[in-house]
């Protein structure tokens, strides 16, 4: 049975902060049953690491659940710094009027790098997130640091009334993790979503299958707070 919902912004608290990881494990667990897609509209650093590519692999899903990218570019930096090393120019509006043509189905939109990554000289990520007014998902880290690098980046989207589901932290395990999420929803004003440590091992399709079904969203607060209705899976 597919569910229809909306579209929604995974958002980073930097780069390499796992929402590619986080998407993966997102595809694979409720993709299928819910009939969701991915897409990552701005793809750079494409020559090293296609994210596409990554969730795919990861997943195994067909070609039918993916969005092409509007924009691809090979050097792994901001998208504007990417246009302007190939001699290309961005054009931040085609995005998001892109973005406006699927707001009404069920699609995992994986942003590039954090929200104050510019995507031209005159345009930042957070624009097209404003203008979009998507539900947002914040993935930030269970590692030193992520209690003021996910505040601030709360702050900067709840301040401009972007609509948070919450943070969904990812990471290894460590002694922080507890109180990093009490304070961050004490202070942020917003739910841990849930936690999901990086598997120990290299995992095949089948076993990376197994491992976001039993270790992602576990208590269903992200999918249940993200459709209108229980997939009933």
């Amino acid at each position: 049975m597919i569910f229809v919902g909306s579209a929604f912004f995974v958002t980073g608290t930097g780069t390499d902060v796992g929402k590619t990881f986080f998407s993966s494990l997102f595809m694979a667990k409720y993709a299928r049953s819910v009939g969701y897609r991915y897409w990552k509209p701005i793809q750079t650093g494409a020559k090293e690491a296609n994210d596409t590519e990554t969730v795919q692999l990861s997943t195994g899903l067909p070609d039918s659940q993916f969005l092409e990218p509007v924009y691809r570019f090979e050097h792994p930096s901001s998208p504007d710094f990417a246009a302007r090393r190939e001699g290309r120019e961005l054009d931040p509006k085609r995005v998001v009027a892109e973005i406006a043509k699927h707001r009404n189905h069920n699609v995992l939109i994986e942003g590039a790098g954090g929200v104050f990554v510019p995507w031209s000289n005159s345009y930042l990520g957070l624009g097209a997130i404003q203008e979009s007014n998507l539900d947002v998902v914040v993935v930030t880290s269970s590692v030193l640091g992520t209690i003021n690098h996910t505040l601030l980046t709360l702050e900067v989207l709840l301040s401009r009334f972007v609509p948070v589901v919450g943070f969904y932290m990812v990471g290894p395990e460590n002694e922080l993790l507890d109180d990093n999420i009490k304070t961050i929803q004490k202070f942020g004003g917003v739910s841990c979503l849930g936690f999901t440590s990086f598997p120990t091992e290299k995992l095949d399709q089948t076993a990376f299958l197994a491992y976001a079904k039993n270790n992602f969203d576990t208590k269903r607060m992200l999918i249940d707070n993200l459709l209108p209705i229980e997939d009933g899976n």
